[in-house]
């Protein structure tokens, strides 16, 4: 989508649009244009669409037009954290508020859509939550990427202060790239405005709310204090090794096809003796025949070395040493395997950065997904954020382990525990160490509960045990 330079003013001079919001919706909208094209730069070699960037000196041009070598690590580099992050559910001190999150996950898909917006963070550096009203008071939750959204911060709150998605776009007629936004939503502390195009002019409409924050949520990957919404996983280190590997592969591709055939080389000939037709005659040939010249003499014939495919092999895979070195990804994810199998341990080692940073992500991650659920129990009881934020519910997202443990060994570390901490037995916190889904507990609970109530019904239809005293006998 090429973004017109001059959206931002139209969308900001919007019918009905109050004149305290129209600068904020103006820095939105050029924020969201200038940040577009460096994000749909890093969604095409997320995809795997960059061409090669050939140098000009290995390859000829009229090849290097021809041959298409493509290059997966930075959709490798996304999706072996993403992996590793696996939403399962809310946990809370509130059976009742316990159950109405499971039921909000369960009409949100939240499972599914948190892994959505997660790749999507990995990719652009921030996925961004936003929560609605739905049909009959259920929270409607959706979520965006940095391509179709963007958020204002706010230092002094630590919070974003406002928030744009466009929602809809369409095509501009005679272009198959161009389309144009035709439904913005813009997100405020205290209303969402609905900006339409209709023939070209903007309308606004107001739905005011009463949360006290804007309905929208960021989600950023390694946010630090210069940076509040985080960096892309795709940073210019990992594009720049991909270029890098895309024209390695085009020149282990013309260095394939000419090792095919011997480079062979007539000394001494007067003219050319070769077919001009078919340049490959003398090698394909099954009886080749080589006349003498004018004076009698025969030319030499001089065949060059065979050649060696080993050292571009060779750079190929410190490609990938560098590409797992900037993504902490074991090298091993970019199909470069040693001669060697690798031990247990040494695969533990390789993995155990990775791991670091998928509970990095988990512990950051887990904030956001926080904050939106405060927000659309707050839209299902009718109250706002800092109500429910402050009810004492200990409201926690649960995430699997992002070291995929053994079985055995968990097993093992779980009834260690439980023999040092006896009280550890009556816990759920077991039972998510051994990575039991939310719904898998709850099977286990509700097959717990039939078993107490038919060993209490048991219990009520056994006959009493004779306590062994005399018992007087009718006359």
């Amino acid at each position: 989508m090429n973004i017109d330079m001059n959206l931002a003013a139209g969308v900001s001079s919007a019918a009905n649009l109050e004149p305290e919001d129209r600068e904020t919706v103006f820095e939105l909208m050029n924020l969201w244009r200038k940040k577009r094209p460096r994000n749909l730069l890093r969604e095409k070699y997320y995809l795997g669409h960059v061409r090669v960037k050939d140098l000009g000196i290995a390859m000829p041009k009229s090849l290097a037009r021809k041959i298409d070598p493509r290059i997966d690590w930075p959709k490798k580099a996304v999706h072996a954290l993403a992996d590793r992050s696996v939403f399962d559910g809310f946990t809370t001190d509130d059976d009742a508020t316990t159950d109405e999150l499971r039921e909000i996950c369960a009409a949100n898909c939240m499972e599914a859509l948190y892994r959505k917006n997660l790749i999507c963070e990995l990719k652009h550096c921030c996925g961004f939550w936003t929560v609605s009203e739905g049909d009959g008071g259920m929270p409607v939750i959706s979520a965006y990427p940095a391509t179709a959204a963007v958020a204002l911060w706010d230092d002094s709150l630590k919070a974003i202060r406002a928030g744009l998605v466009v929602a809809e776009s369409k095509a501009v007629a005679g272009s198959a790239v161009k389309r144009k936004p035709t439904l913005i939503e813009v997100y405020t502390k205290d209303a969402v405005i609905v900006l339409r195009s209709r023939d070209g002019n903007w309308e606004a409409e107001y739905r005011e709310h009463s949360m006290g924050r804007p309905l929208m949520e960021p989600m950023p990957y390694g946010a630090t204090l210069e940076r509040p919404f985080g960096s892309s996983r795709i940073t210019r280190s990992v594009m720049s090794i991909t270029d890098d590997a895309i024209r390695q592969r085009a020149r282990m591709e013309v260095a394939a096809e000419s090792s095919t055939l011997p480079q062979m080389w007539l000394l001494g000939t007067d003219k050319r003796i070769t077919n001009k037709e078919n340049k490959y005659d003398a090698s394909m040939g099954a009886i080749n025949e080589v006349t003498k010249d004018s004076d009698g003499d025969s030319p030499s014939i001089w065949q060059s070395a065979q050649l060696q495919m080993a050292p571009l092999s060779e750079y190929f895979r410190n490609l990938a040493c560098q590409m797992s070195s900037v993504t902490n990804v074991p090298v091993s994810f970019f199909g470069v395997s040693n001669d060697n199998p690798s031990s247990s341990d040494a695969i533990a080692a390789s993995l155990e950065p990775l791991v670091i940073d998928a509970k990095n992500l988990n512990r950051d991650n887990g904030n956001a997904l926080r904050s939106v659920a405060y927000m659309a129990l707050a839209v299902k009881h009718g109250t706002d954020y800092e109500t429910e934020r402050d009810a004492g519910r200990n409201v926690n997202p649960r995430f699997m382990s992002p070291a995929y443990p053994s079985v055995v060994s968990q097993s093992d570390a779980v009834l260690k525990q439980v023999q040092a901490i006896p009280k550890l037995a009556n816990s759920d916190v077991m039972l998510e160490m051994l990575d039991f889904t939310d719904e898998q507990m709850q099977r286990i609970e509700s097959d717990n509960k039939k078993a107490q109530a038919s060993a209490a019904v048991m219990s009520l239809l056994a006959p009493k045990e004779d306590d062994g005293g005399d018992t007087e006998q009718p006359a």
